[in-house]
């Protein structure tokens, strides 16, 4: 999910509107619904007209709209609000294009920027979903509650709560060593987020993509998964018996 970053970019056209994966099911994929769009332009704008005359360069303004979940079974709807802006390109030939550019500011609920698996303690998987709506608006409370979720975690492994987080990860690393530099990297970024108030976008999207490998190992098993087919289709010459 985060790791294809084409889909999560700051800006687009109406043309090019990502097609986000569903807050609520796994399945879906939310898009625009072109009738829900409202927009207003914003009071500077209209005090440059007042005093310059009418210029789209300038005319900036504030939108609405939603998204929907395009499986039937799901139909979750997205609210998107943020900016808008006027743009002209000019392709090889010289002609001049316009469009106008969408930056969303913030989405509720907040597509899901990765795969939550079954099992994935729900108070940590909620702080998850909180990062999710906060991406859009606010990246420092995003990572920030990444790394709360990271806490939560280590509440549900009943690792001593009063002790500090890397302390804690440390205390999880005694029976899962190869499991911790993930937490660790995560902690750093909310960190981040904490005390600085703000993460790279990059940074933000690098630390969803790594989480859900990790949470993919740990709660979903994979890597158990994969091992016992390799394991049986090696056993049977090429056939599986079992159902995985």
């Amino acid at each position: 999910m985060a790791s294809n970053r084409y889909l999560w970019r700051e800006s687009f056209t109406l043309d090019d509107a990502p097609r986000l994966p569903c807050p609520r099911c796994k399945d879906g994929q939310v898009f625009v619904e072109r009738n829900t769009i409202r927009s207003a332009t914003v009071a500077d704008s209209l005090e440059y007209f007042e005093e310059n005359g009418a210029d789209p360069e300038f005319d900036y303004k504030r939108f609405v709209l939603l998204m929907t979940c395009n499986n039937r079974k799901c139909r979750e709807t997205v609210a998107v609000a943020g900016t808008t802006k006027f743009q002209e390109t000019r392709n090889w030939m010289g002609d001049v294009s316009s469009d106008t550019i969408f930056e969303p500011q913030t989405m509720i609920p907040g597509p899901a920027l990765m795969v939550i698996p079954d099992g994935t303690p729900s108070k940590a998987a909620e702080a998850m979903r909180q990062a999710f709506t906060a991406f859009w608006g606010d990246r420092g409370a995003a990572a920030n509650r990444l790394r709360i979720s990271v806490e939560r975690i280590m509440d549900a492994e009943n690792i001593d709560s009063t002790k500090k987080l890397y302390q804690r990860i440390d205390d999880f690393g005694v029976a899962h060593p190869d499991l911790t530099d993930t937490l660790d990297a995560l902690r750093h970024v909310g960190n981040l987020g904490s005390h600085d108030g703000d993460v790279g976008r990059e940074e933000l999207l690098a630390a969803f993509e790594i989480y859900q490998e990790w949470l993919r190992d740990y709660y979903g098993r994979y890597k158990d998964r994969i091992a016992a087919m390799t394991a049986e289709l090696v056993a049977n010459k090429g056939k599986l018996t079992s159902r995985f």
